[in-house]
């Protein structure tokens, strides 16, 4: 089924002209198309992701700022009640009027922010909790044996500081009651003995304030450690399962806000970080590339969807211009078919000022062109009959052809026949060369030669042969056996070009080095047979004397073994389908030399 469809595919694309131009065109469309819509993608990636990170590092900065401010306040807090000398005698009495004194001091510390969830007090002297809360209102006071052996208390009295930082409900938003408890030894500045804990219990209500713009998005994560890397704080999807491996690469950088890629189970994420100045705390916000990326996602699908829009509407417009254009054509075709039948009446034209308008009032010119040649075809059969009479009249004298060449060549010239004329030179001109004395020439004559042969070959083949020479300054003035870089071009499209009906390239090279001057002749086309390059090297082996009667490579390789010696030699190098390479080397002679027979044969 694929394969039929794909031939269905390959007729359509391949045969009417229509078709060719629906296909074009719609390919083109669905290109530019694909690569607009990569490029706005790729272009909103970057802009978005530098947006991101620049506006992100400020966020994350500011917010961490402000944290760092609203943990000193609340550090200031429980440090108020050590300016209260009244509150610090009163710890160390048991008189019920200090007792009294110490609840309204922490009433009056409860109720100064909305923030505060509940504010435990404990007297190491006198073994007294006392404890007020959003939930019970009303203060309460009791035996307390419990504080002293908490992890924090000891954490407090053994830190620098004195105090301890404790996450409510795991570092996790869930419990908006307690967010934070804020623990503070008040000790006895001459002894170091402590004289009371203060724990303040914060709800979430400032810091989500604080933290508002931060995340906008349920997939990214923000977290928020101490300086002992305990979590304080999470929000959002913790794709990490609580292995927080990017902490010990966040290092303090005087104060901004970096980023980082990071992957946790093949997702990658874009960090970014910052340490607080004060606390010394840790935010940090994971953002998935997906999702940073959505928006540029959005915008190629958008795209695409419009481009599929425009697709379509270009294929129709298409279609229409195609049909508009082919219809002429196919009329002009059918009016071709009619001069291929014989029928050269001029029935038709098309008007306008387009290419098919002058297409057609150029065929109609060549229509009666082609009639006026023709009715010259029969004059030209005369004249040439009475040529040939009078060449045999004549014994075909060379020079009678030459003159009878150019003669011919006077007449297309009369007659504005402008090709006929230039392939009857370069026909004059050959004929010349050939019958001229002299058994040597010099590789500019003999240059010169071939591209009056090229003229006439070039008619024959058309745009199937193509032909490059590159012949060094140097070179030019060397001696050469007369037509034998024809021979070489002759036998590389014989053997190549026309066995085969594509074009073939045929590149002729001169130069002139220590070892003498090198003729080369190299084609691409099918190469010579096994068979027939190993017949032919074989005549090379031969003595050349028994090759001067044929013609072709042995008649040169003859040829130039008399006029050169030894030091000449002609060299075949071929492989079946990769084309075939001939060199002549000989020696450098500026002089026309006569032929002279070896003394050594």
């Amino acid at each position: 089924m694929g394969t039929k469809w794909a031939e269905r595919a390959s007729r359509f694309v391949t045969g009417r002209l229509r078709n060719k131009l629906i296909f074009t065109f719609s390919t083109i469309v669905v290109l530019i198309v694909i690569l607009l819509t990569y490029l706005s993608y790729r272009q909103t990636v970057l802009i978005n992701g530098q947006n991101y990170l620049v506006n992100n590092q400020k966020l994350i900065k500011l917010v961490n700022q402000n944290l760092d401010r609203y943990i000193g306040q609340i550090d200031d807090l429980s440090l108020s009640p050590r300016n209260d000398t009244e509150f610090m005698d009163s710890l160390l009495s048991g008189d019920y009027l200090d007792q009294v004194y110490i609840q309204n001091q922490i009433k009056n510390m409860f109720y100064s922010r909305d923030d505060i969830e509940k504010i435990s007090v404990y007297t190491p002297l006198t073994k007294q909790g006392y404890t007020i809360s959003r939930k019970t209102v009303n203060l309460t006071q009791r035996l307390d044996n419990e504080t002293e052996q908490s992890a924090w208390y000891r954490e407090a009295i053994r830190g620098p500081k004195f105090r301890s930082i404790e996450p409510g409900a795991q570092g996790t938003a869930a419990s908006s009651s307690e967010w934070l408890t804020f623990h503070r030894v008040l000790i006895n500045i001459t002894n170091k003995a402590p004289l009371a804990a203060i724990s303040i219990t914060l709800n979430d209500r400032e810091f989500n304030k604080i933290l508002l713009d931060a995340a906008d998005n349920p997939e990214e994560f923000i977290g928020i450690f101490d300086e002992s890397n305990q979590l304080i704080y999470k929000q959002g999807m913790d794709r990490t399962e609580g292995h927080y491996d990017f902490l010990p690469y966040i290092k303090d950088r005087e104060g901004e806000a970096e980023y980082s890629n990071w992957s946790s189970d093949n997702t990658n994420f874009v960090l970014i970080d910052h340490i607080s100045q004060v606390y010394h705390w840790k935010l940090v916000k994971l953002t998935p590339v997906a999702v940073l990326n959505q928006a540029a996602s959005n915008a190629r699908t958008l795209n695409l969807v419009v481009g599929g829009g425009l697709l379509v509407f270009f294929i129709i417009v298409i279609v229409v211009l195609s049909n508009a254009i082919t219809s002429r054509l196919k009329t002009f075709s059918r009016r071709i078919e009619q001069l291929g039948e014989g029928n050269f009446t001029l029935d038709y034209e098309f008007k306008g000022t387009d290419e098919i308008a002058q297409l057609s009032k150029k065929f109609n010119q060549m229509v009666v062109n082609i009639n006026e040649l023709i009715a010259e075809r029969y004059e030209i059969k005369i004249s040439e009959r009475n040529a040939r009479l009078r060449a045999l009249e004549a014994q075909i004298n060379p020079h009678f052809l030459y003159n009878s060449l150019q003669a011919i060549s006077t007449e297309a010239i009369i007659y504005e026949m402008d090709s006929i004329h230039l392939m009857v030179d370069a026909l004059a001109s050959s004929l010349r060369y050939c019958i001229k004395d002299g058994e040597t020439v010099r590789l500019s004559d003999e240059v010169e030669h071939i591209r009056h042969y090229l003229i006439l070959q070039h008619a024959r083949f058309g745009t199937r042969l193509h032909v490059e020479t590159q012949i060094a300054d140097q070179a030019l003035d060397c001696m050469i056996p007369k037509m034998s870089l024809q021979i070489l071009l002759e036998n590389a499209i014989e053997h190549a070009l026309e066995q085969m009906s594509q074009a073939i390239h045929i590149e002729i090279t001169a130069a002139v080095s220590q070892e003498g001057l090198r003729l080369q002749v190299k084609d691409d086309g099918p190469g010579f047979l096994p068979e027939r390059l190993a017949y032919v090297r074989n005549s090379f082996n031969d003595h050349y004397l028994d090759y001067q009667d044929e013609i072709g490579l042995k008649n040169l390789y003859s040829r130039i073994k008399l006029l050169f010696g030894e030091a000449a030699e002609l060299t075949i190098a071929s492989e079946p389908g990769h084309g075939a390479e001939i060199r002549m080397d000989l020696p450098v002679r500026k002089e026309v030399r006569q032929y002279v027979q070896s003394t050594d044969y």
